[in-house]
């Protein structure tokens, strides 16, 4: 079975939640650490409740919010323990969302794929200032 972790700094974690549940439904196999808040727990003991539960056939992907920061650092010594697991730090929504929404298996071929997508979907958008009369069109 495909498991997913969202974990960030703050209170990130949550609000990926709100809008994945808004996108996919809820229901999703994807669990949330918010770190460093005053609600959650340790973050060495949420993340040890997430792989505790992943059972030897499941794959795991993760997200993090920062390459290199103290939360893809702590997620990364503890996958290195595990197989199947592929971290991918840095995500956007759509990243997210193609990635849970899938039904292929989850091997490092598919996550490279997903990470390309999502690099090439980020745009910047142009704006323009003089309008047409055939513009306004577009914001009726």
């Amino acid at each position: 079975m495909n498991k997913y972790l969202i974990a960030t700094h703050g209170e990130l974690a949550k609000g990926i939640q709100s809008t994945i549940e808004l996108f996919a439904g809820q229901g999703q196999p994807i669990s949330y650490v918010s770190a460093y808040t005053d609600e959650t727990k340790e973050l060495g003991d949420e993340l040890y409740n997430f792989f505790d539960k992943l059972n030897i056939e499941d794959s795991a992907v993760i997200f993090t919010d920062l390459y290199g920061g103290s939360v893809n650092q702590k997620v990364s010594v503890m996958a290195s323990e595990h197989k199947n697991i592929f971290i991918i730090a840095g995500f956007n929504l759509p990243v997210i969302l193609e990635t849970v929404l899938s039904q292929e298996k989850i091997t490092q071929s598919f996550i490279e794929s997903v990470i390309k997508k999502g690099k090439d979907n980020l745009k910047l958008v142009q704006l323009q200032s003089d309008f047409s009369e055939n513009d306004q069109d577009f914001f009726d």
